[in-house]
């Protein structure tokens, strides 16, 4: 199996064991002509007059199809997969390439999305060289080239495209359609606000070959409705994500009824925020079976079109399933003519329990891309969300089900994968090889979807990391394997704890504190540090009364002991400071004691040495513990400059403890926090971090 990368003058082929192991590179330059005359127009010489690859698709077992910008001169080529097993450097030259008009925007910064569908290429661009002219395009094949109507801001306006899937509605293969996701300039919606944006769903047959004596190879049966992502409030008052960013199609046993997940963001500088909204298909169907919208002329506003809809119904295929049609051009022209000026429709599509299924308002950071792999675990199936960030992070994220119909979201893990940061604009997964590929500016990024050794060696903290690709073995938290029923096999569901489910006959599997003995010298500097290996554990330190006391106070920061994210520093250690110090973490409403600290304060004058050697631990402390293609070949897209190399990013979590200057002055920083009325409180623990996690890919 091999994995493609689409990127500026090369398309990069290389293995989906190790991404760095032998890549093949195909040059694919703009003409040196075309160059000049980009320039001549005043664009950009390094981030538009290039050949920006922007149409990656599967045309068959032996050949991709691929479309490039040109220097804003689009140019496509049948590329033969065999190409990559020659030795030496390849290059592919302009005679071996087609005009890609109608195929591959103009521009590189435009969205653009595609799928080769029974040999022809359905894609929707900007296909003029001023990025005016929206337009859903079909092409290639033995059919004429069919496309929306130009410059009717009805069909279409300012369109940013996202997906573009076929997906069947009967048995009937005559009704099967070509659905197209994007975002555009809202005509029923504009006013003296001025634009608005909504988010859209549009569908045309593939069977259509337009009408006879209108809309001549322009689409007879395409019509679109809105896609609502929103966050119901009070009095009516709703909070829209109306920016379309990436769509994944998840199919399930029902082939005709597949989940579609959405990924939006906000259009408003005031509120900067992203959502995953899920929609079940049979709701679109339903949308684009109900009443179109209207207006009678420029002044009157959009309202339910209350007249007679002409027979067949617009929208609908010619096939044996609804008349007696054979083609689109057999329509009468009424329904033409009604398919035209009505492209609208009035109801809207919501989504499941009609709010989103994720939002995150307020962070440093906005949703690029999704993926979605559904992985059967051993007490249920969890559909998990791998989202990519405009600020170089990975979310993996899942929602677990509650008594109420409700549903949890817990992040799992949040992966910062690239070094500077850069936009992820590309992601999909490998099944088979269990490989996360992301793709920036950067580069490609080899990613392993789970990791299940860092969620400890004990039973209870396998099951409170609720990763559905793990589970505690009897022995170790490992990856779970569905067709092997392993009996000591432990998972945790919502309502279910661990320290019951984590339990074998005659003997329980706790969480077993870590113990430390520490001296330091009296005036000097020491540090007592407990790292949760979950990102969702809160941390609390408690240091005991007295040496055989049962009884624990809190530690809070103050003029010498500053209670930080990772641990305790004590600035200047005084005698009163030794004793037995407990980090106690709380995940989910369980309690249980990671580290139990034993420190030793010893003063230079003779007789004076405080150690608590012998402290027992609480009683209860330890009671717990661009385009994407996969199949045969895998292909991804990015729709800028993904640089000249493909290379897989080594991150480790960070295991080495804090420099001493580190701590000193994260303790000044919470020392003012705390003067300014910050509270004595403490500061580790909390449910989100700032600093991300990192882990490294796994080698086959």
């Amino acid at each position: 199996m091999r994995l493609y990368v689409a990127m500026k003058d090369n398309l990069l082929s290389t293995s989906m064991d190790d991404i760095t192991q032998n890549p093949r590179k195909l040059h694919w330059p703009a003409s040196r002509d075309r160059i000049q005359e980009c320039l001549m127009a005043g664009k950009d010489p390094e981030t538009e007059c290039a050949n920006f690859l922007r149409v990656l698709q599967p045309f068959n077992q032996t050949h991709l199809y691929v479309c490039g910008t040109g220097a804003f001169n689009p140019r496509c080529a049948f590329i033969a997969i065999s190409i990559f097993q020659q030795s030496g450097h390849q290059t592919l030259s302009y005679s071996q390439t087609e005009c890609g008009k109608g195929k591959c925007p103009y521009d590189p910064f435009q969205k653009t999305a595609s799928a080769v569908v029974d040999g022809e290429l359905y894609a929707g661009i900007t296909s003029d060289f001023m990025s005016r002219d929206s337009a859903f395009f079909r092409s290639l094949g033995n059919r004429h080239v069919i496309r929306t109507e130009q410059y009717d801001s009805t069909w279409m306006q300012d369109a940013h495209f996202v997906r573009v899937a076929p997906l069947s509605e009967t048995d009937n293969p005559e009704d099967d359609k070509v659905y197209v996701f994007f975002s555009e300039r809202a005509q029923e919606a504009e006013g003296a606000a001025g634009k608005v944006l909504y988010s859209r769903v549009a569908r045309v047959c593939k069977n259509d070959i337009g009408g006879q004596r209108s809309l001549v190879n322009k689409w007879s049966t395409f019509q679109k409705a809105r896609l609502v992502c929103s966050v119901p409030g009070p009095d009516g008052l709703q909070t829209h994500f109306d920016q379309l960013q990436d769509v994944f199609i998840l199919h399930g046993k029902d082939k005709k009824n597949p989940l579609i997940y959405g990924l939006f963001t906000t259009s408003s500088d005031i509120l900067n925020g992203s959502a995953v909204c899920v929609y079940r298909m049979e709701d679109v169907i339903r949308a684009f079976k109900g009443n179109f919208l209207h207006k009678e002329g420029p002044q009157y506003k959009w309202a339910e079109f209350t007249g007679k809809v002409p027979y067949p119904r617009p929208g609908t295929c010619p096939s044996s399933t609804y008349g007696s049609y054979s083609s689109t051009r057999e329509y009468p022209d009424d329904v033409i003519f009604f398919s035209r000026t009505h492209p609208l429709l009035e109801e809207n599509v919501l989504p499941l329990g009609e709010r989103p299924l994720l939002v995150r308002v307020g962070v440093h950071y906005k949703f690029t891309k999704l993926l979605v792999d559904r992985v059967e675990a051993v007490d249920s199936t969890y559909d998990v969300l791998f989202i990519g960030t405009d600020s170089g992070l990975v979310l993996k994220a899942i929602h677990l089900p509650r008594e109420h119909g409700d549903s949890q979201e817990v992040t799992l893990e949040q992966l910062e994968v690239f070094q500077h940061r850069s936009p992820v604009t590309a992601m999909t997964l490998s099944k088979k090889k269990q490989w996360l590929f992301v793709g920036s500016r950067e580069g490609v990024s080899q990613l392993a979807l789970y990791q299940c050794e860092l969620y400890g060696q004990a039973c209870a903290e396998c099951c409170l990391a609720r990763d559905p690709y793990c589970t505690w073995d009897g022995h170790a938290c490992s990856p779970y394997m569905p067709t092997v029923r392993r009996r000591n096999a432990r998972h945790l569901g919502e309502d279910e704890d661990p320290l019951t489910q984590c339990v074998r006959q005659g003997a329980g599997l706790q969480v077993e504190a870590e113990h430390r003995v520490m001296m330091v010298a009296e005036g000097n500097s020491t540090y007592l540090e407990c790292l949760p290996r979950s990102r969702h554990a809160a941390v609390t330190w408690y240091k005991q009364a007295g040496e055989n006391s049962p009884e624990l106070n809190q530690v809070l920061s103050g003029e010498q002991v500053v209670v930080i994210e990772r641990g305790v520093l004590i600035r200047r250690a005084e005698l009163s400071h030794g004793g037995v110090y407990h980090c106690q973490v709380e995940e989910h409403g369980y309690h249980w004691t990671a580290v139990t600290v034993h420190l030793a304060v010893w003063s230079p004058s003779p007789g004076r040495l405080i150690a608590s050697w012998s402290g027992s631990s609480h009683p209860g402390a330890a009671a717990a513990t661009g385009q994407l293609w996969h199949g045969d070949a895998m292909a991804l897209v990015h729709p800028r400059n993904l640089g000249q190399h493909c290379r897989a990013l080594g991150y480790r979590p960070p295991r080495n403890r804090r420099r001493h200057s580190d701590m000193a002055a994260a303790a000044d920083k919470e020392k003012e926090r705390h003067k300014n009325g910050g509270g004595g409180g403490r500061v580790a623990g909390r449910k989100s971090r700032s600093k991300p996690q990192q882990r490294a890919p796994r080698s086959a």
